[in-house]
């Protein structure tokens, strides 16, 4: 018995062409990820700094770098009815990245608000 050749389908090449059209996708899908886990890797270390900035200006401490007091300082290290607020300022270094989202932020500051005599 002989099969009739309008019966037998050629697929060679299909999945060459579905990987073709479905790698852009990927593509951008996997530096999506990358740039969004950067981005909030930076701005969990701005919240950081900002918390120990928070914390030495309550306890009168020197502050740390890229960090400021926003309000007035702690004029009583003892005063618990005394808050400061202190505010950390990174820049985002994301746009080196190809095809990073314009919409980024070109830095990230975070404020605190900390009881005095922490």
């Amino acid at each position: 018995m002989k099969r009739s050749p309008r019966l037998h389908r050629d697929d060679r090449g299909v999945v060459a062409l579905e990987f073709v059209l479905a790698l852009p996708f990927i593509l951008i899908l996997i530096m999506s990820v990358v740039v969004l886990g950067n981005f909030l890797s930076i701005k969990t270390q701005t919240v950081g700094e900002a918390r120990d900035g928070a914390r030495a200006a309550a306890l009168r401490q020197p502050l740390p770098d890229n960090t400021s007091i926003v309000g007035a300082p702690c004029t009583t290290p003892t005063d618990p009815t005394q808050f400061v607020e202190v505010a950390a300022t990174k820049p985002v270094s994301l746009r080196s990245i190809p095809f990073t989202p314009i919409f980024l932020p070109e830095e990230i500051t975070e404020t605190v608000t900390m009881r005095c005599g922490g």
